[in-house]
């Protein structure tokens, strides 16, 4: 049957708005939280978080930080609570950058989909599946810096937290139905403990290297990383995705062109409109300095450092991948979800090593969730100990 109609999203964009809904959630009761935010990275080069949806049971808050609210208030309050989320690696990486948050209790509904050995484990797809809600995705990519806020994207937002408690609780009946309720305990565990960066390290040598750079010759890679020089600074000064200044494509094209010896901008950047003047006058800039820089000092292809392969480890492998497969088949999951290439390989690693003597030690050698350890102990373990 489909569910109850979303509730009516109340706007938090003053004091008195905010105060409210904090005296709502304070003292912590045991109630839990659906949580999601949205942010403007599609339209921004800073990305930020714009909106904050938080439900409640009989009310959907949309908080808005750029009102501007501090959200150090709201977060503290849910530090405690159990957050209903979906897909919650991107919100959490967001607000733990930003405001250092981390939570303490989740249930992320899109892992929990997962190990329900659900097939489509997008939000629109489970709550169409799941509680034959339809779910309106319109404005997935719409700029949640801007303001007022329209009426539909207020919908929208709220949509996205409306429905996430039927839906855990339909996942949840499945997950211990199946037995799996510890497995997606110990998932959501792990993912709010992640060791989210805070701030993004810059890596010289490669940042600019562009899907299809190890293809070209090493002169074109020399105008390749002139550009995209140009563009991320062009992208900083506008606060304007890179993408928006000029995308991979153009600047591509233009790199091979320039690097055959054509000069001319229209040629290298042909269009309906002309370069913005700082932006041609920055390419050329950056143009005549390529030109300028001798062959040995060209970027080469981006090398990984070889891996020392070991046949026999290899082999392990690919032994306990067919375990995988059955264990997965036989429970009705995708086989990465039950152990993607690198859980194997270190599951393997260990093998070798000798610290497989039981699942515990397998997931304390190998970093890996307990529950995978102890799947994939019974083949490993015979594969350790043939006949």
């Amino acid at each position: 049957m489909p569910a109850d109609a979303p509730l009516l999203p109340l706007l938090v964009e003053d004091e008195a708005s905010y105060a409210a809904l904090l005296s709502r959630l304070d003292p912590i009761p045991s109630a839990a939280v659906s949580l999601d935010t949205e942010a403007d990275s599609f339209h921004h080069y800073f990305e930020k978080v714009c909106l904050v949806q938080v439900g409640t049971g009989d009310a959907i808050h949309l908080v808005d930080p750029l009102a501007p609210l501090p959200l150090a208030p709201l977060l503290s309050r849910l530090e405690g609570r159990r957050l209903l989320m979906h897909g919650a690696d991107y919100d959490l990486r967001l607000l733990y950058r930003d405001h250092g948050f981390r939570a303490g209790s989740l249930f992320d509904t899109m892992i929990a989909a997962q190990l329900a050995g659900e097939r489509e484990i997008g939000l629109q797809a489970l709550l169409a599946r799941r509680l034959g809600v339809s779910l309106d995705k319109a404005h997935q990519r719409a700029d949640w810096s801007a303001r007022p806020l329209l009426p539909d994207m207020v919908a929208y937002a709220a949509a996205d937290v409306a429905h996430l408690p039927a839906l855990a609780a339909s996942l949840e009946r499945d997950l211990a139905e199946k037995g799996r309720l510890a497995w997606h305990e110990e998932e959501c565990a792990r993912l709010a403990a992640a060791p989210f960066p805070r701030e993004r390290v810059a890596d010289p040598e490669n940042d600019w290297r562009l899907k299809g750079t190890n293809g070209l010759t090493p002169r074109e890679r020399a105008f390749v990383r002139a550009l995209w020089e140009v563009r991320e600074a062009r992208a900083r000064t506008l606060d304007r995705p890179p993408f928006r200044v000029l995308t991979n494509d153009r600047l591509l094209e233009a790199a091979r062109l320039a690097a055959a010896g054509e000069g001319d901008l229209l040629k290298l950047f042909p269009g309906p409109r002309p370069l913005p003047g700082p932006l041609a006058t920055e390419i050329r800039r950056a143009l005549d300095a390529v030109r300028r820089v001798p062959p040995s000092d060209w970027p080469g292809p981006r090398r990984t450092p070889p891996a020392d392969v070991d046949p026999a480890l290899e082999q392990i492998v690919l032994k306990m991948k067919d375990v995988r497969d059955r264990k997965a088949k036989a429970l009705g999951l995708e086989p990465g979800v039950l152990a993607s290439r690198a859980v194997l390989a270190a599951a393997a690693g260990c093998l070798v090593a000798g610290r497989f003597s039981s699942p515990e030690r397998l997931a304390e050698a190998s970093g890996i969730s307990r529950w995978r350890a102890k799947l994939l102990a019974e083949g490993a373990l015979a594969l350790r100990n043939p006949g």
